[in-house]
């Protein structure tokens, strides 16, 4: 009997497979349980800014919700901020899985970040459930803005955690020292001000921050006439030359180093 020898498109979505399947184990556990907290996780980061601006009685710069702006600001950020370091540290945890021929450092990468992405996606489903059992409306007046402004950044995040997962492969403390770049992004990408109310010298410096304009892109879904001088499509660009960077540097130096 002949048996047809596995292509390699059929040897790769394997080893994707297992990958996701193993990193999904590893992480959670073989109990609902352990899915549900890391899915929840990034919900509970959300609520928690919530709750501090509501305590301190901070007033939303932007319509009548603290919550819809913080959610609207921190949907975004959770977005980042989760894939790259995920991305990063699923590396860290896997390299020794790199012993075995038929895994690259590429699979490791992109397994981490499908499973990343399928988390933070029920995560703001969540989000926005317990929105609504609050009493506050969770659905864009543009959807279709609101579904590409996080596509946007997604793809930016893939690619900074492509660039993540290259460094921290070279220099492994520069996952500690990457916390402390996320919590200034915090304070410099609009999560709990909008950048149009600074002076013009610094409005302008917030505009290099490609997060600002995912940011803004994200939150004139929920506010009309806001954010026009936002540009997704320099979120979409800065994504793509990140990724093209840690795609050039995979193949030049990680792939040796490893």
């Amino acid at each position: 009997m002949n048996h047809s020898k596995p292509s390699p498109l059929d040897i790769q979505l394997q080893v994707l497979s297992a990958l996701m399947l193993r990193d999904i184990r590893t992480r959670f556990g073989r109990t609902i349980w352990g899915n549900a907290v890391v899915v929840l996780w990034p919900t509970a980061h959300v609520l928690i800014m919530v709750a501090i601006m509501t305590v301190r009685h901070m007033p939303a710069p932007l319509g009548e919700s603290s919550v819809l702006f913080i959610f609207t600001g921190m949907g975004p950020m959770v977005v980042f901020m989760y894939l790259t370091r995920k991305m990063m540290e699923g590396v860290t945890v896997n390299k020794p899985l790199l012993s075995f021929p038929d895994v690259k450092f590429l699979d490791i990468c992109v397994s981490r970040a499908v499973v990343e992405i399928l988390n933070i996606a029920a995560s703001i489903v969540i989000t926005m459930l317990i929105m609504v059992a609050i009493g506050v409306d969770p659905i864009p007046k543009h959807p279709e803005t609101a579904i590409f402004a996080l596509c946007g950044t997604f793809f930016f995040a893939l690619g900074m955690g492509f660039v993540n997962a290259n460094i921290v492969t070279i220099f492994p403390p520069y996952m500690v020292g990457y916390a402390l770049i996320i919590i200034t992004l915090y304070g410099l990408s609009g999560v709990f001000f909008v950048p149009d109310g600074m002076p013009q010298e610094l409005h302008e410096i917030f505009m290099w921050n490609p997060l600002t304009h995912a940011i803004m892109c994200f939150r004139s879904a929920y506010y009309p006439g806001y954010g026009e001088d936002a540009s997704p499509l320099y979120v979409m660009m800065f994504g793509g030359c990140l990724m093209l960077i840690g795609l050039f540097w995979e193949r030049v130096w990680t792939r040796r180093a490893l």
